[in-house]
């Protein structure tokens, strides 16, 4: 008898405002949310390199309150506890994130804590290989976040954040749901105030949410037609974004949210081990991510053969005469090359990472809930030493 079609959809309810100047719309954001205490969080690099933080303040005027912008890559544990000072003594009634992941991920941690008190820690999610995930009862009040991104990530769309633990050797991870952003404000002019590398590496690493996505145990229609639609439009637009063309950068950015959006609740093998490549050896979680993608894409092949078939279609293979386990490994060709025309790096020797590290790294992964919907299944250190063995 034929299984009939079963699945879950959680959507990720949000106002995204996409515009060459949308940071002119935060007053109006901050009027629907009844806010009139705003901290602003960043890291170093927005605030000395570019004029984005100066719009933000500016249109923020008296309701802008605070700036932290001691955010690290990665989120360490320790700039959180810095940013919780800051958040205690100006007591924000919203919080306004500018810039990538890092700053977005701290920013929920900042948020988290402030409804729950304690440490980050005392709220993390707690994962047992194969794929037992047990979650902390969390209250739902929380101060709400707006974000502006300056990167192609979409650390800002999804529930999930990482921080950083060298003590542990390993993220602690943390699902929140009350921390999703409320408001996501693309600003096209802010885009292109960000390192090219930045953005190109940060594009490939939302490509890997929208490959996982599709091959993930938890795929469905809804998240399929989002992960595809992505897939295509970062085909044709990433590979034009060193020209600068603000409208290319928005769709760029618009395609990379897709893959957020998909919301599938599940990704795999490659998002587990690159939340460790960077927590661990300060790898952009962008370079990490693409630099393993299509070893992990060829690992999953066999048990994902028709699901990556629709990927290697989404990125213009021609598969007419292939099998779809031929159609599997075209698409982790299609990916690798991509990364090689973008000039990215291709090793992770290339990224700083020791050949003696990888055994930390694939110790941490074990933790990592990602891995709970990975195609083929993973419970111990084996498969996860294969794939960065072949990515060094």
């Amino acid at each position: 008898m034929a299984q009939h079609l079963s699945f879950s959809f959680n959507s990720v309810a949000q106002e995204v405002i996409c515009a060459s100047d949308a940071i002119s719309s935060l007053p109006s954001v901050l009027d629907n949310l009844g806010a009139t205490r705003a901290m602003v969080t960043c890291g170093p690099s927005v605030l000395e390199k570019s004029d984005v933080i100066q719009r933000v303040q500016a249109a923020l005027g008296d309701r802008f309150v605070g700036l932290f912008s001691g955010v690290s890559p990665h989120s360490p544990v320790h700039t959180l506890d810095e940013a919780m000072l800051l958040a205690a003594d100006v007591k924000p009634d919203i919080l306004v994130s500018v810039g990538g992941g890092s700053t977005h991920d701290t920013t929920k941690g900042i948020a988290t804590l402030l409804g729950e008190g304690g440490r980050i820690h005392d709220h993390q999610v707690i994962f047992e290989p194969p794929d037992k995930i047990t979650l902390p009862k969390l209250s739902k009040e929380r101060v709400p976040i707006v974000t502006v991104p300056t990167t192609m990530g979409g650390a800002e769309l999804s529930r999930g954040a990482g921080f950083a633990d060298k003590d542990l050797g390993r993220k602690v991870v943390v699902a929140d749901p009350s921390t999703i952003p409320r408001s996501i404000v693309i600003d096209g002019q802010a885009l292109a105030t960000t390192p090219m590398s930045i953005l190109l590496s940060t594009a490939m690493g939302q490509m890997r949410i929208a490959v996982e996505t599709i091959y993930s145990t938890r795929h469905n229609p809804i998240s399929d037609a989002m992960a595809l639609h992505s897939l295509k439009m970062l085909v044709e637009y990433l590979p034009q974004c060193p020209n600068l063309d603000e409208d290319c950068l928005l769709n760029t950015k618009t395609a990379a949210s897709l893959a957020s959006l998909a919301g599938v609740g599940g990704l795999g093998l490659n998002t587990a081990t690159a939340h460790h490549v960077g927590g661990l050896f300060d790898v952009p979680h962008g370079d990490a991510n693409a630099i393993m993608l299509p070893h992990t894409m060829r690992f999953n092949a066999e048990a994902s053969a028709d699901r990556q078939a629709l990927i290697a279609k989404a990125m213009g293979v021609d598969t007419a005469r292939m099998s779809d386990l031929e159609a599997a490994m075209a698409a982790a060709d299609a990916v690798e090359d991509l990364r090689v025309s973008l000039g990215l790096p291709g090793r992770l020797r290339d990224v700083g990472v020791p050949e003696e590290g990888l055994e930390l790294i694939a110790a941490a992964t074990l933790h990592d809930r990602a891995l709970a919907t990975n195609p083929t299944p993973v419970s111990d250190a084996g498969p996860i030493m294969s794939i960065l063995r072949s990515s060094w």
